[in-house]
């Protein structure tokens, strides 16, 4: 199942208070903790101060009081959500099966922060923090191995990778090695290389081998769920931070227009050599269309990223200071000149502890803290064991080495109970038959495993079972992700989709008010970015006589590619600087030079004031008649649930 975002979710619950994020206190004191007092009434609903309170203080900062306004401000978006949402219940979409199935998959998510061991993830998070301070270059050789393989073919896998470690440390060659043996196909082509990585970046084991490791040095055999594994240690060295860039490109299709297209980014290199302003350097010329309107800006990566060349990376790294911009560089996508924007540092132990806490918990590591969480819940919760193993462990039989075992029914023994809730033979069973696969262990420490694994489960799925009793925090997010998933789906059928599938009633909404949608004044028009004024003299004569051909313009490029460029489209009044600077009507015009460029412009017509055609303005008219669907949508449910405000209550939360 695809769960939406958490942010979404929250966004979608929360959206009222966004406003006051920077402004409020993290917790504001209701007028000195007197009993909750109602602030609305919805229907026949009452939303009390203490609610109201608690959501509005959720995730605000600041030290000051709420004042008059942001109370109002709050309380009429909150009214809104309140009446979306009891609307939802009232269509009973809190019965739909995709609704429930979906509320208990953030339920799972939500949960496992109570169901870790905050030591254990402490020093989890420590370790991963300075491991991420660290890049470490491996080379690794697989010799394929599940878990569950038989003995004798574990032992096999073993011995076989063994050998090959004496004969690496014996003085045999690593990647040859790798290459001939290793069962990861991409050896075959990189000799085992992995290249840098960081925490996170490789299964944990894996990630333990290779930063114990000494450089130089090849490790023991290293057990995951892929196989053992050989760890060689080629390098390692310091994170260096974040880098943000921005980059002109020039692509090549194919090997034969390498040259050409270097010969063009030469120029354009030398452009910048002789002071052209960078960003329109890269407007004018970069074939990356993803951001050559923004100055070229890439996002944040790190030395390693993985989807960046690393002749890329290595370049980036290689700029010393803030503007600087490199010689071009090759890489598969084409050439390009790099600049450096900003170096963000590593962060600190403290700016990173929450996001890597959260990785923590997500990463297999966390397995590492489960042993502690049973014995805590075992204790918390009256674990008691009355037959335990001894009831069933001769109930099966070799099938279940074949994961053949048919469940069967128990004869009632009560295995153990949790909180007085005892869980049988039965359940057992039940269990085995759900979880079983294929294995190579011996019966008898198949059966003692899966006991082992349905003990644990079953204790930590009734812990997870009674959060909403044990901890009213979860209770409340739990309530608040509820009503978030409702008001999303709901907002979605009344406003957002309907908007668009909607089109007879947008159309009619776009011709009621299609006095708002108007393009100014515009002009049909080229305009020649020109080397220089003794070219554009020249070019703009030819194109006053309607003689500069395409077969000319690729002429003159011929001996400097970037001797006359174009940009043809239609320019809204008031939209270009350099086109608001002369009279529009038809004909060849000079314009200020701009970037060591001489400019002029060939206006083809001049085109009125007019109503914009709603195929060229669809997304402006869909978000306006959204905002109309909201607003009529919303008057109808305040008919549906009248609504009542305190005013003399509302006042008390935030005057002292």
């Amino acid at each position: 199942m695809k769960l939406r975002p958490f942010g979404l979710i929250v966004l979608t619950i929360c959206v009222m208070a966004n406003a006051f994020a920077q402004s409020l206190p993290a917790e504001v004191e209701l007028n000195r903790k007197s009993a909750p007092f109602p602030i609305f009434d919805y229907g026949n609903k009452t939303v009390l101060s203490d609610e109201f309170m608690r959501v509005f203080n959720k995730n605000k900062k600041g030290d000051e009081s709420p004042s008059q306004e942001d109370i109002e401000e709050y309380l009429d978006l909150y009214v809104k959500f309140k009446l979306k949402v009891e609307e939802a219940y009232a269509r009973k979409m809190d019965t739909v099966p995709s609704f429930i199935k979906e509320l208990a998959g953030y339920r799972v998510q939500l949960a496992q922060p109570y169901l870790t061991d905050k030591t254990v993830t402490a020093r989890l998070v420590r370790q991963a923090y300075d491991r991420s301070q660290q890049e470490v270059k491996a080379s690794h050789l697989l010799i394929n191995c599940a878990l569950d393989a038989r003995p004798e073919d574990s032992l096999a896998a073993y011995n076989k990778i063994v050998d090959l470690r004496n004969r690496i440390v014996e003085g045999e060659d690593f990647g040859k090695l790798a290459t001939e043996y290793s069962d990861d196909p991409s050896a075959k082509n990189n000799q085992g290389d992995l290249g840098y990585f960081t925490a996170f970046q490789m299964i944990y084991p894996f990630e333990n081998a290779a930063f114990t490791q000494k450089v130089g040095d090849v490790s023991l055999p290293v057990r995951t769920q892929f196989g053992y594994h050989l760890v060689y240690v080629q390098e390692k060295r310091k994170s260096l931070g974040d880098i943000l860039v921005s980059h002109i490109m020039m692509k090549y299709y194919n090997e034969d227009q390498v040259d050409s297209v270097k010969q063009k980014i030469d120029a354009v290199y030398e452009k910048l050599q002789s002071g052209a302003n960078w960003e329109k350097t890269v407007e004018e010329f970069s074939d990356d269309f993803n951001t050559n309107s923004k100055g070229g800006k890439l996002s944040w990566f790190n030395r390693t990223t993985g989807n960046i060349p690393p002749e890329f990376k290595n370049a980036a790294y290689e700029l010393k200071n803030d503007k600087d911009y490199s010689q071009p560089i090759k890489t598969k996508f084409g050439w390009h000149i790099i600049r450096r924007e900003e170096l963000k540092p590593m962060p600190t132990f403290e700016e990173s502890e929450d996001r890597l806490r959260r990785r923590v918990e997500r990463d297999s590591r966390s397995e590492l803290n489960k042993e502690v969480v049973v014995a805590r819940v075992k204790s918390e919760n009256f674990y008691k064991e009355v037959t335990g193993l001894n009831a069933v462990k001769d109930q099966f039989s070799k099938d279940l080495l074949e994961s053949k075992f048919e469940k069967k029914e128990g004869n009632g023994a009560v295995l153990f109970t949790i909180n007085k809730k005892p869980f049988t033979d039965s359940d057992f069973y039940e269990y085995v038959a759900t979880n079983q696969t294929r294995t190579g262990k011996t019966l008898e420490q198949a059966v003692s495993d899966y006991y082992n694994d349905f003990v644990d489960k079953m204790n930590l799925d009734y812990e997870e079972s009674i959060l909403e009793e044990k901890y009213p925090e979860f209770r409340y997010i739990m309530q608040e992700y509820k009503d978030g998933i409702l008001l999303f789906e709901l907002t979605d059928k009344e406003v957002w989709s309907k908007a668009v599938e909607d089109t007879l009633g947008m159309k009619n909404y776009y011709e009621t008010n299609k006095d708002d949608y108007m393009w100014r004044e515009r002009v049909d028009a080229t305009i020649y970015s020109c080397k220089d004024e003794k070219i554009a003299k020249k070019a703009s004569k030819l194109v006053g006589k309607g003689k500069l051909t395409a077969e000319k313009l690729e002429k003159c490029n011929e001996k400097d590619p970037l001797a006359i460029t174009t940009e043809s489209k239609k320019y809204e009044k008031g939209k270009n600087e350099l086109l608001s600077q002369i009279e529009w009507k038809q004909g060849v015009f000079n314009l200020s030079s701009e970037n060591d460029r001489a400019k002029f412009v060939h206006i083809k017509e001049v085109i009125p004031p007019m109503v914009k055609p709603l195929d060229e303005n669809l997304g402006q008219v869909t978000s306006d008649y959204q905002n109309y669907l909201e607003v009529s949508w919303i008057e109808d449910l305040k008919n549906k649930f009248p609504i009542q405000v305190y005013k003399d209550n509302v006042s008390r939360l935030y005057k002292d």
